[in-house]
């Protein structure tokens, strides 16, 4: 008797977990992004990474996974300003070796309430990716991020369908 209780734990337990995940992505509905690159954290004499190379190398990956890129105007005035922080930690390890940790998060600005009837807004993650490893050359990072973009693309596309 016992015997069917846990069975059926087994075989319905996954459709009850699944139904029980957000039903709706935090990217629904979501017309475009920002980009910002936060300062580069580099501890290596060694291993060099250019600022505006990884800026422009991140916003030409935005653009051919054909995610809409919003304009400063265009950001100010979008509800909720979301845009995508893109931070680099790396660290020299031994030899060519070097430790990285790369973060992609959705941004968003969101209004939380305080006691006494006061409000502050705040940006605040909404959705967050990252990889951390080993990396023997610079080269390896920018296609770290380029998983990322990737990633962050392939969900904005399936929650953005267009109606073509």
């Amino acid at each position: 008797m016992r015997f069917f209780p846990i069975l059926a734990v087994v075989v319905f337990g996954p459709v009850f977990c699944a139904a029980s995940d957000y039903m709706d992505s935090v990217l629904t509905n979501l017309q475009g992004v920002g980009l910002e690159l936060r300062p580069l954290n580099v501890q290596s004499e060694v291993f060099e990474l250019n600022y505006e190379e990884v800026e422009s190398h991140a916003l030409a990956t935005l653009e051919e996974f054909d995610v809409r890129l919003l304009s400063a105007m265009e950001l100010d005035v979008m509800p909720g300003q979301p845009y995508l922080e893109v931070s680099i930690d790396i660290a020299h390890a031994q030899g060519p070796s070097h430790l990285y940790v790369v973060k992609l998060e959705l941004r968003e600005m969101a209004k939380l309430e305080r006691p006494k009837d006061r409000v502050v807004t705040m940006s605040l993650p909404t959705w967050e990716r990252k990889m951390m490893g080993v990396a023997n050359r610079p080269e390896a990072i920018t296609e770290v991020m380029d998983r990322l973009l990737r990633m962050f693309a392939d969900e904005f596309h399936r929650n953005n369908l267009s109606d073509e």
